[in-house]
Parts: structure tokens; C-alpha cells; sequence
């Protein structure tokens, strides 16, 4: 039981009484008949109030959760009891994770039932402990509140951003064409497939004129893209990638994309591989086919962090290559803040080719770019303006000479990057670039 802020105020005032009796000794009675009263009324309440054991709650809650996502909590409350009550609950969920409800303040109605709800936004990934429900409601007379503790521990994982794999599952699973998915396919593969009628934007090399003839409406060829293609998608975890950008560590929307672009992957055919690098590899799976095959790097990538080393990218590149003997499309999701890993990149990179076609996929910092832009003349704004346009030139120094040298490259904000990745991967196997 926990005393109200009504019983607070009856025992003041009977302080009050005692106070009195400097003045006047007769107070001491009047007091102790005071005392005696309140003793009684907190007793009556007591009995009147309805017992605990009528209350109850359950929570309900998914195993796996989003990092970076809202989460729904379900908690049910039953008052089986024949009382009107006043209620606050408090779910003890896991710390280290951001919630939108603190308490619950509620009236429920006897023998009824009530539902809440509230949201969890992790920002880490790996296991966390949900723990008791506590409920207080109110006495009859409200002179104290009165508990219960609901036993309710629960072990969850957060993982990557499992809502937006979801979201693009489904998004593939009824994708019959790449315009589903905000791209048109351009270019064609190596077997022929079908026939179908011309739209606009199509190559008009691809127009078979006999169809055409029969049908008396332009009808073009569609060629099947060549599947079972080998997809390499690497994420590094130096220290470029441990510091947070808009809400996430780098490294966490890197792997997100990266798990956006596995499951792309498995869909359309090819086998994937997944590897983690810092200054050594820190996870390798080798290349399969099958759906099922993306739990298991979604498994194998939860419980891998970021680190404060720097990373080695001529030597966990050289690891990846050498052990997939035969071309592959290798990504390589990473970020560029200095000279001197643009260059140790460059080198890593350059190294994959001709044998492999890289990929290099990049973060970009939205704020860096809004301080460049800055229209204040003071002098700190005018030296924040020039770091961040030097850090900017620098960026597209790198790209410039990743690009001759034959690599590909992709730098996009975090909220963009999984879908860009899709987009741009489905693009570079509808023009057979690899």
C-alpha cells in the first residue's frame, strides 16, 4: 500500500492539532480523538477496497523487434472485482529502449476489461528483459493506493530493421515486372521469355516485327535476365561506422540496407553471400540460394557491433575475394570522412577488379551538407562551411577515382539507402553488367 495525497493532507492537519497544544493543553485530547478517527477510517477503507487478487494484466509483445522502428506493446487488464476503479500501470520494459508512455492513467468499470497500447523504439540491437507489470489503484475513500505486481519477465532480441524486410518481401513476392519497384528494365538478358505489347520507354530493338504484323500493335520480345548470379555484400564495422547519424549508428543502416539487398537477392535467384569486416573479417557466410537462407544472416548479424579500430579493406577484401573463386557482384557498404581511407578503400577495391565487379556504397550526411549550404558570415559558421565543403570535395575525389577504375558507387542518405540499393542492384542484373 502507498498512502494518497488525501491521507497525506488528514495526517497534516492532525500535526496541526498536536501544534496546538503549546497554545492550549486541551488541544492533546482533541487530538488524540483525531488520530483515533483517522486510524478507523484508514481500516474501513481498507476493508471496502477491493482486493488485489481481482486485478490482473497480460502483455503481449513480438520476440523480435525493429531496431530504429516502433514496436507495439499490448497490455490487457481484467477487474474481475465489483468495484469502480481508479488505475495507474506501469510496465517495466526493457531499459535502454525508448518508449512514448511512461504510465497509464485509467478508470475501469467492474468485471470489464481494458486495453493499452504503447510504442518501443529500440536503438540498439541485441537482448533485452522485459520485466514485472505493476498496477495501483485506488482505495474506496482514496486515502491509499493499493498494488499489485504482475510477474511478467520476457526475453526479447532486437534485430535489424525486420518491418522494412517485410515491407520489401512483400513488395517482391508481387513484383511481376522491376516497374514495381520504381525502375523500368532496360537492356536484356540472354533467353527469351515471352511477348508482350509495347509500352513507352521500351528499346525498340526488342520489337518483334512478325508479332507486330500478326497483332497490328507494336509487340516487343522480353528476355529473362540470367539468374544464379553469385551477390557478395560486405559491411564494415571500423570506426567510421560507429558514430550515430539521424537516429543509428552508421553501421546499423548499413546493415539494414545490406539485409534489404540479401533478401533482393535470394528473390531473384542468385546466391548470396554476407560478411562483416573490421580490422579483420569478423563474419563470413558463404554464398547460397533459398529464402530461408536469410534468417540465418539475420541471426548471424545481431549480435555484431561497430568498433573503434581502423578498418583493414585491402586485407578483409583480399579474405572475401579469395575464398569466392568465381565472379561475383561484391558490395561494399562502408562510409568516407578522410583522405586517408578514401585511399586505403581505393586500393581495396581496385584489388577486386577484373575478376569481381565492386560495389562501393557510401552514407551520406545530410547535415554536413545543410552546414556547406549556411548562409551565416560569422566567423565560426564561415569555418564549419569550409570543413564541410572540404569534406564534401574530398567525397567526390574518392568517387571519381573509384568510378575509373571501374567500380560502381552509390552515396545516399540513410532513409533512402535500402531502397536506392534495391533499385540499383535490380538495375546492374537487367543490364547484365556482371
Amino acid at each position: 500500500m502507498v498512502a494518497s495525497g488525501r491521507l497525506y493532507a488528514l495526517v497534516a492537519a492532525g500535526v496541526v492539532l498536536f501544534l496546538l497544544i503549546y497554545h492550549d493543553p486541551a488541544f492533546a485530547g482533541y487530538g488524540l480523538i483525531y488520530d483515533v478517527l483517522l486510524a478507523a477510517l484508514g481500516a474501513f477503507d481498507f476493508l471496502i477496497t477491493q482486493k488485489p487478487s481481482k486485478l490482473s494484466a497480460t502483455r503481449a509483445v513480438s520476440d523480435r523487434l525493429s531496431i530504429g522502428r516502433q514496436n507495439e506493446v499490448n497490455i490487457e487488464v481484467f477487474n474481475q472485482g465489483a468495484s469502480r476503479l481508479s488505475v495507474k500501470l506501469r510496465d517495466h520494459f526493457p531499459a535502454g529502449i525508448e518508449s512514448d508512455v511512461r504510465e497509464f492513467a485509467f478508470s475501469m468499470t467492474a468485471n470489464s476489461r481494458a486495453s493499452l497500447n504503447y510504442m518501443l523504439v529500440p536503438r540498439k540491437r541485441g537482448a533485452y528483459t522485459f520485466g514485472a507489470i505493476k498496477i495501483r489503484y485506488a482505495s474506496k475513500l482514496g486515502l491509499f493506493w493499493r498494488e499489485v505486481t504482475m510477474q511478467a519477465q520476457r526475453e526479447v532480441k532486437v534485430y535489424s530493421d525486420l518491418l522494412a524486410l517485410r515491407e520489401l518481401s512483400v513488395r517482391l513476392s508481387h513484383s511481376t515486372e522491376l516497374g514495381d519497384l520504381r525502375m523500368r528494365k532496360r537492356g536484356h538478358g540472354t533467353e527469351f521469355a515471352s511477348l508482350r505489347e509495347y509500352v513507352s520507354g521500351d528499346d525498340s530493338r526488342n520489337i518483334d516485327w512478325k508479332a507486330t504484323a500478326r497483332r497490328e500493335r507494336p509487340v516487343v520480345r522480353v528476355y529473362e535476365v540470367e539468374q544464379e548470379q553469385t551477390l557478395m555484400v560486405l559491411v564494415d564495422a571500423g570506426r567510421m561506422m560507429v558514430s550515430d547519424l539521424e537516429g543509428l549508428t552508421r553501421f546499423d543502416h548499413a546493415l539494414n540496407a545490406a539485409l534489404s539487398l540479401v533478401l533482393t537477392g535470394l528473390y531473384k535467384g542468385d546466391q548470396v553471400g554476407f560478411g562483416v569486416f573490421a580490422d579483420k573479417p569478423l563474419l563470413f557466410l558463404p554464398p547460397r540460394r533459398g529464402k530461408a537462407y536469410l534468417t540465418r544472416v539475420l541471426e548471424a548479424a545481431c549480435d555484431v557491433q561497430p568498433r573503434m579500430v581502423e578498418p583493414d579493406y585491402a586485407g578483409a577484401l583480399s579474405f572475401f575475394a579469395s575464398a569466392q573463386k568465381s565472379r561475383s557482384l561484391m558490395v561494399v557498404l562502408t562510409d568516407l570522412t578522410d583522405p586517408m581511407g578514401s585511399q586505403t578503400l581505393l586500393a581495396g577495391l581496385s584489388s577486386l577488379s577484373p575478376r569481381h565487379l565492386p560495389f562501393c556504397v557510401t552514407l551520406r550526411d545530410r547535415q554536413v551538407e545543410n552546414v556547406a549550404r549556411e548562409p551565416s558570415f560569422k566567423t565560426d559558421a564561415i569555418y564549419r562551411r569550409a570543413v564541410a565543403t572540404d569534406l564534401i570535395a574530398q567525397r567526390e575525389l574518392a568517387f571519381s577515382q573509384l568510378q575509373r577504375r571501374g567500380c560502381l558507387v552509390l552515396d545516399c542518405p540513410p532513409q533512402e539507402l535500402s531502397e536506392k540499393l534495391v533499385d540499383r542492384y535490380l538495375e546492374i542484373k537487367a543490364r547484365g553488367q556482371l
